[in-house]
């Protein structure tokens, strides 16, 4: 411990360039400024202190090993100065319910020790509150249990996933797609983790990289970039350094691709019976392309692939054939595998939460995901020890993980910008401009029977067709439905009707008036392709009126349309898709997306 004290004295009281020096010639972390060899040093720090649990014979540091290896040698002093329990704990990235740190969640930091916390918006209220919440977890971290940071994950994807109140909502993967653009993808996906960094997230769970080829995908669909292998790995790729070069770690997600199953693995296990030359040249194209352009993680799926495991039924998140085998030694992923949530019920119907944390360790997971049962949590970190102690998963394969993980956490979290709460509110004019280059990129007029342009727009009387679905208190609260398109068109044309169908598409005797004094009919469909009666009505007043469906969440509707005379697709109900869509109508820009999924 005296060579501890003296080695900070040291480099607290000379020059900080000897150590850049030091660290730049025989370390591997290069430092590029002074700030940044601040937060070596300072993760240095965390790394040679002794926690209160820590494994009894602790090994002295060595000054002129460090200085002979670099940060390779603090990662290996870290290990053999950390107990079992404390290494298990940062193999696990967890979900807890509330806006601030219950008790749950600060048992599980400071008694099991766990290396990652997951927000959903269940968790996020403002950005002041999400600064506010992340620095309490770090500090919590920080001193209790193995000393190390926390990850701090998100599903932020933006269209249809977005979970964080108050930052800017930009259009989802399926929007990118269609404007065809690799630059936006960058620059939507770095303008996104600099809002993300200021709150405290240091990880997003994203891009999708999932090839969606099969329109009745339940979970999948326009969280994907399209349906073109091609496609979605340039834009993943140029998304995956976006986030990246903001220093907020991406993981591209769902391995080795959830896009061609009609199951949703939340519910029930998927199988994608496709023979291995197949898969090479459609879902794992994108993940290919993902590793080699550096993705700091790929995360797992809990689907199972008959071409790549042998035994039935075994998701590839708890497959070695899938993580050991193909991502780590035919992929040559170095990074984080992380997995899905090991909850949903393709595992946890099967093989239970507990088992399949064990089970996907032993595959090759380097994280654990359990995003929402406490007692889960607990139960699968003491079944993860119970397995290292009885030797079913080695310690040696545990410290391969815990590697990846501290060189992750050195790479990405900035202890620096700690207990540094937003002193100014966000201003994100430039991003929200952002969001809407790229909605009106993607509008995409797939059928035009003579609709657009309209002429002389003042003078028409237009009414707006909407389902109850959209209506909904929920909803109401959530900038998430059409009412966005109606305020947006409303501006501008204060003559817009509208009427609100339920699923009985029963309508009074003033709204048919209404629709039929109408010159055009605008039905909003949200997911028609599986709420079919929306299309049905379009369909049906399509035999007498003119009538312009506009699609807030899928392209597939347009499967079903035929007397339909104009139909455009916007891919989500982001706010800056449906101002779009209502900029369209009122003639202010032509509509130049390109449909990115195929549809017969």
């Amino acid at each position: 411990m005296e060579l501890e004290r003296g080695l900070l004295l040291h480099l607290k009281t000379y020059k900080l360039q000897y150590f850049k020096n030091e660290i730049n010639k025989k370390g591997r972390i290069l430092i590029k400024n002074k700030g940044r060899l601040f937060l070596i040093i300072l993760l240095f720090i965390l790394l040679i202190s002794s926690s209160n649990s820590a494994a009894a014979g602790q090994q002295r540091f060595n000054l002129y090993n460090f200085l002979d290896t670099g940060a390779e040698y603090l990662i290996e002093y870290k290990l053999q100065n950390m107990s079992l329990e404390e290494k298990v704990g940062q193999l696990f990235q967890v979900g807890f319910h509330g806006r601030t740190v219950n008790k749950e969640i600060k048992d599980l930091i400071k008694n099991n020790y766990v290396g990652g916390v997951i927000y959903f918006a269940r968790n996020l209220e403002s950005l002041k509150q999400s600064a506010s919440l992340s620095n309490e977890l770090q500090n919590l971290a920080l001193n209790s249990g193995s000393t190390l940071p926390l990850f701090v994950a998100v599903d932020q994807e933006g269209g249809m996933v977005n979970r964080v109140k108050g930052a800017t909502h930009f259009p989802g993967s399926m929007s990118l797609g269609a404007a065809g653009d690799i630059e936006l993808s960058r620059r939507a996906a770095a303008a996104t983790a600099l809002e993300l960094k200021r709150i405290g997230i240091n990880f997003n769970l994203a891009p999708v990289l999932d090839v969606n080829n099969n329109a009745e995908n339940p979970v999948i669909g326009v969280r994907s970039f399209g349906g073109d292998p091609k496609l979605v790995a340039d834009m993943g790729a140029a998304y995956i350094n976006g986030l990246q070069s903001q220093n907020v770690a991406a993981a591209a997600k769902h391995f080795p691709g959830h896009g061609d199953t009609a199951v949703d693995s939340h519910f029930k296990l998927p199988i994608i019976d496709h023979s291995r030359k197949r898969l090479e040249k459609i879902e794992l194209y994108p993940f290919k392309k993902a590793a080699a352009a550096g993705v700091d993680a790929i995360m797992t799926s809990h689907i199972y692939f008959p071409a790549i495991e042998a035994e039935p039924g075994i998701p590839a998140t708890l497959s070695k054939s899938v993580l050991t085998g193909l991502l780590r030694r035919d992929l040559n992923f170095e990074g984080l595998i992380i997995s899905d949530c090991l909850e949903m019920e393709a595992v946890a119907s099967s093989f239970g939460t507990a088992e399949g944390a064990v089970r996907s360790i032993e595959a090759g997971s380097d994280i654990i995901l359990i995003s929402h049962s406490y007692h889960k949590q607990k139960q699968a970190f003491r079944k993860v020890v119970k397995a290292v102690k009885s030797g079913s998963i080695s310690e040696k394969r545990v410290n391969e993980s815990l590697r990846r993980i501290i060189k992750l956490k050195i790479k990405r979290i900035n202890l620096a910008a700690l207990n540094q709460p937003l002193s100014a509110p966000f201003n994100f004019k430039k991003h929200s401009k952002l969001a809407q280059e790229i909605a009106e990129s993607a509008v995409t007029l797939i059928k035009n029977d003579g609709i657009f342009p309209i002429d002389n727009l003042e003078a028409k009387k237009l009414t707006v067709i909407n389902f109850e679905l959209n209506q909904q208190p929920a909803a109401a609260k959530n900038p998430d439905s059409s009412a966005l398109f109606i305020a947006q068109l409303r501006e501008e044309l204060k003559a817009v009707k509208t009427i609100t169908l339920n699923k009985n598409m029963a309508v009074t005797n003033s709204e048919k008036r209404e629709i039929n004094n109408s010159d055009l009919l605008i039905v909003c469909t949200d997911q028609g392709f599986k709420r079919r009666y929306q299309i049905k009505v379009a369909e049906k007043l399509a035999e007498n009126n003119k009538v312009f469906v506009l699609a807030l969440s899928s392209p597939y509707d347009y499967l079903l349309i035929d007397k339909s005379q104009a139909f455009m697709t916007i891919y989500d109900y982001s706010p800056a898709n449906q101002k779009a869509a209502a900029d369209f109508i009122l003639n202010k820009f032509e509509a130049a997306g390109k449909l990115p999924v195929k549809i017969d």
